[in-house]
Order: C-alpha cells, then structure tokens, then sequence
C-alpha cells in the first residue's frame, strides 16, 4: 500500500469520525433539550396539582364561611377538581357527602343554562339543593375536616 493510499484512508476515517462527532454531539443537545421540556412539563403538571389541591382547601374553608357559597355548589367544584387530581374518595366514608351531592345535583343546570332559567324554576333548583344539602350537612362538614387535613400526595 503505498503512502498516499494510506493518507487517504486516513483522511476518510477522520471525516467519518468528525462527521460521527457532529451527529453524536447534535443527538446529545436534542436529549438535554428533551429532558429540559420533560422537567418543564413535570413542574408545570406539578404546579396544576398544587392549584387545584389549593382550590379544594380554599373551597372547603369557605363554604360556610362565605354566605355565597353553597354546598351544592362546593361539593360539584370539589368533585371536579377531584377528579382532575385523579383522586376517587367516592367510597371513602368521610366524603361520600360530597360525591352524593354531586350526584344529586346533575340534572340541575349551571352557568348559561341557569341564567336562562325563569325565576319559578331556579327557585325549584334551589329548594332541591337545599333538601339535599339538610340531608347530607353532618357528613358534609366531616368531608370538610378531612378533605382540609388530607395529604394529596
């Protein structure tokens, strides 16, 4: 093989490992910059958490507090944020209450669809959420004590 083969071959081995060098180095920085929006997401999914985990306890401190507040109308929000978190304390006897309240109110329209309503019939809603709210208050404020003290993690 004479010298000049040789430095041929040697040149084509240098560009085959610069050019493997430049893909290796552009596979790494796309793996950091993957790994940098899989961390964005995980902390973005994490401050969700906490929001909607704050926006229960913010809730359930109100609602007898606040006169505005029904427990119809917490039990349906903290139902949903629930449900949100992936969290079933359907068949948890402590808050039962706020499923069974739910439940109860389905049928009832919200938002839009209540303002829309005449005056004879949100007065017939009302009168319903309020049976209900009599009928579940003790478990109710017990669900209040435990979804305050519960640790959603």
């Amino acid at each position: 093989m004479s010298i000049s083969a040789f430095l041929i071959a040697l040149a084509v081995c240098f560009a085959v490992m610069g050019i493997s060098i430049y893909f290796i180095t552009k596979q790494l920085k796309q793996n950091r910059a993957r790994d940098e929006r899989i961390k964005a997401g995980e902390l973005r999914l994490q401050e969700e958490r906490a929001k909607r985990i704050e926006s229960i306890q913010v809730i359930m401190q109100a609602v007898e507090a606040d006169e505005k507040l029904t427990w119809s109308e917490a039990a349906i929000r903290v139902k949903n944020l629930l449900d949100q978190l992936s969290v079933d304390l359907s068949e948890h006897e402590h808050v039962q209450a706020i499923y069974a309240m739910e439940e109860g109110t389905q049928h009832i329209p919200t938002h839009e669809q209540w303002n829309e309503l005449p005056l004879k019939a949100r007065r017939k809603y009302r009168d319903e959420m309020e049976v209900l709210e009599v009928k579940h208050i003790d478990q109710l404020r017990q669900a209040k004590a435990y979804l305050l003290a519960y640790k959603f993690d």
